[in-house]
């Protein structure tokens, strides 16, 4: 878990769920979100993520396509079985897939960012998105 429930203004931060079963890339891009202001928790499943999901509250899931035992639709499936106006945006490495109606978007991995940062504040309705060249990730 990443989050440190830091608040922008007054107003309550905005939580991801990331979920990829590379833990470096899930906990490094968990990083890059707190850098934006929001709140990131990571899972590295989708069992994981579920529970996380079940436990916590979360206003956005952000999810890697191909996992391990349950693929990221399967996942965003089960999400929108109990909430159905969860945004879930998929990233991949595998190149475009069909996401059909359980996922918002999809982002190619290695053009995630700034794109993940603009995609989630647009479907947060967070005002304009960010400007490219904004994002710092050093």
């Amino acid at each position: 878990m990443c989050g440190r429930g830091r608040h922008r203004g007054d107003a309550p931060m905005k939580t991801v769920l990331f979920v990829d079963d590379h833990e470096v890339l899930a906990r490094l891009s968990c990083e890059i979100l707190e850098s934006q202001g929001f709140r990131a928790v990571s899972a590295y499943s989708g069992p994981d993520a579920l529970e996380k999901f079940r436990r916590g509250k979360f206003d956005i899931v952000v999810t890697d396509f191909r996992m391990e035992g349950m693929n990221g639709l399967e996942l965003a499936k089960h999400i929108h079985t109990s909430h159905p106006g969860i945004p879930v945006i998929i990233v991949t490495g595998y190149g475009p897939i069909d996401t059909g109606d359980q996922a918002n978007a999809c982002l190619q991995k290695e053009e995630m960012f700034p794109a993940l940062i603009e995609k989630i504040r647009t479907y947060l309705g967070e005002g304009e998105p960010a400007v490219a060249g904004s994002l710092k990730t050093s």
